[in-house]
């Protein structure tokens, strides 16, 4: 008699906990109840639109709109202050972000000034520095 009603008890909670999960949504299938503004040619012709013009994604490739930004340095600075920072030690390693003085960014500025103007007098702030 015991075992039937731990089994009888087992039972009851198992389907309890499985009614329990079966309401809520479940990794974002939930249902939107969603009135569109739009007409069904209307949104059709926005996806024929969007498709000429490539931004409809196809499997693993994801459209990208071609934005550049421009720092406004040439290649040899930017190599430049690069090196000077690895020489500085103010590259990430790892987690460790290290943060460079105002001292040690205005190194890396000279750096990256002298590539460009070689022996040139290079204006840092107030003072006037002669960069090698």
């Amino acid at each position: 008699m015991k075992t039937a009603q731990n089994l009888a008890l087992s039972l009851v909670l198992a389907l309890g906990a499985g009614a329990a999960f079966a309401e809520g949504p479940i990794e974002g299938n939930d249902v939107f109840n969603f009135q569109s503004t739009l007409s069904r040619a209307e949104v059709q012709a926005q996806a024929v639109q969007a498709n000429e013009a490539g931004l409809i994604a196809r499997g693993e490739i994801v459209p990208v709109e071609d934005k550049v930004a421009s720092t406004g340095l040439s290649r040899a600075q930017v190599r430049a202050e690069a090196a000077e920072a690895v020489r500085l030690g103010l590259t990430a390693r790892g987690e460790l972000l290290p943060v460079a003085t105002p001292a040690q960014a205005e190194q890396i500025r000279n750096a990256g000034l002298r590539a460009v103007g070689g022996n040139q007098l290079v204006q840092s702030g107030n003072a006037a520095v002669i960069a090698n």
